[in-house]
């Protein structure tokens, strides 16, 4: 995974503390692309801003050897199985009394760390897959992050007034074709890319993003996520996005 030139996260100031406050979850991120990594590296490093304390480490964990550039979902929960230790470089499963020496991180605590999986509604065919990613998720306590139809409508949820735009042209996010939804955008792009990019002044789906453009509009992100679905099931078929409780939990 390219790393990001990104600043130094800032420590915390715990006031009227004599010790430091050493890490209590760790939250473990796989992401499909660089526009969603890029987002994570964000929080990571702004969490001070963002109101994460030092009890929550976010960390975002590269894709099995072999699968970088693959992004398909069942793909992600095959990366955080590897690194659980859960599965082998073949996807071979590994007995559960070795799970621990084969997990890919140092002090990795499977009842109270939390592994996270991102990804988009909107893959081709992703129903033929989803009750295999729900179970295999469910089984190995990894928390579903999926957005519908896709991640950038939680970065749209940064800027006001969502409620402006029809759910239904969210929801089916088409082509911008003939120029049909914008005279002064791509015929390439979709719906939502381009409302992202007006609204960020700029934006390319699958690059990463410029956060400090988004860093000041969270809670307001949090907050428009509340009108639309956050659970899991109800996203399969509804405009959505779970980032929203997510980003709570980080600083819960």
């Amino acid at each position: 995974m390219e790393k990001l030139n990104l600043r130094i996260p800032k420590s915390y100031n715990f006031e009227n503390e004599s010790e430091s406050v050493e890490p209590r979850i760790k939250f473990y991120c796989v992401s499909e692309g660089a526009t969603e990594e890029s987002y994570f590296y964000g929080v990571r490093n702004n969490k001070v801003e963002l109101n994460i304390k030092n009890d929550v480490y976010i960390e975002v964990i590269e894709k099995q050897k072999g699968q970088e550039t693959l992004s398909h979902p069942m793909q992600l929960v095959n990366a955080c199985l590897f690194q659980m230790g859960r599965i082998d470089a073949e996807g071979n499963q590994i007995p559960e009394d070795k799970w621990k020496e084969n997990c890919k991180w140092d002090d990795f605590d499977m009842q109270a760390d939390c592994v996270c999986v991102i990804f988009d509604r909107d893959y081709r065919k992703l129903e033929e897959s989803l009750d295999t990613i729900f179970d295999l998720c469910n089984q190995h306590r990894i928390k579903v992050i999926m957005s519908n139809p896709n991640f950038e409508l939680w970065l749209l949820m940064h800027f006001p007034n969502l409620e402006q735009y029809s759910p239904k042209m969210l929801l089916d996010n088409k082509k911008n074709l003939r120029h049909q939804l914008f005279d002064d955008a791509s015929t390439n792009k979709k719906y939502l890319e381009i409302l992202v990019s007006k609204n960020a002044e700029g934006y390319s789906k699958g690059s990463k993003i410029r956060f400090e453009r988004f860093l000041p509009f969270v809670d307001r992100a949090i907050g428009q996520a509340k009108i639309y679905s956050e659970d899991i099931k109800s996203l399969v078929d509804n405009l959505g996005t779970s980032m929203g409780r997510l980003m709570e939990e980080m600083r819960s």
